[in-house]
């Protein structure tokens, strides 16, 4: 368990500081107030590690959308033309004893994408961030 922030002690009104007179369903007469105590603030930037069990891997027309589509749920768009998955789509297959893996359709690999071209870093991001690879020729 992770706390990013404890808060403060919370004030008392209402109920705890009223008179005992009450003005219908949990309304009562408050006349004081006690402010509660400031909480810790903190600034979080999370990322997500793993996105899938499986990563779909290949040329940009390789058919791993077309893939995903046939054995998931997903709706990956499908066309004709290169590089029509920009960022990855994951889907999910269900299996007997509530079993799942999840597979990622990966942006097309083109040659030169460590040095920057295409969608560079990444796209080696989005593999880092899958548990194995399948390579889609």
């Amino acid at each position: 368990m992770f706390l990013a922030a404890k808060g403060g002690r919370g004030g008392r009104g209402n109920r705890s500081m009223s008179r005992q007179i009450s003005f219908g369903r949990d309304r009562y007469d408050c006349r004081e107030k006690e402010e509660g105590e400031e909480g810790l603030s903190s600034m979080l930037y999370l990322e997500m590690k793993i996105i899938a069990d499986i990563g779909l891997v290949g040329l940009p027309n390789a058919g791993k959308s077309s893939l995903l589509r046939a054995i998931s749920g997903a709706k990956p768009k499908i066309a004709s033309y290169p590089f029509t998955t920009l960022r990855p789509h994951v889907g999910v297959m269900h299996y007997d004893g509530y079993y799942r893996v999840r597979m990622a359709d990966i942006p097309g690999l083109i040659e030169g994408s460590s040095l920057g071209r295409g969608l560079g870093f990444s796209f080696l991001r989005h593999i880092d961030r899958c548990k194995s690879l399948l390579l889609c020729c």
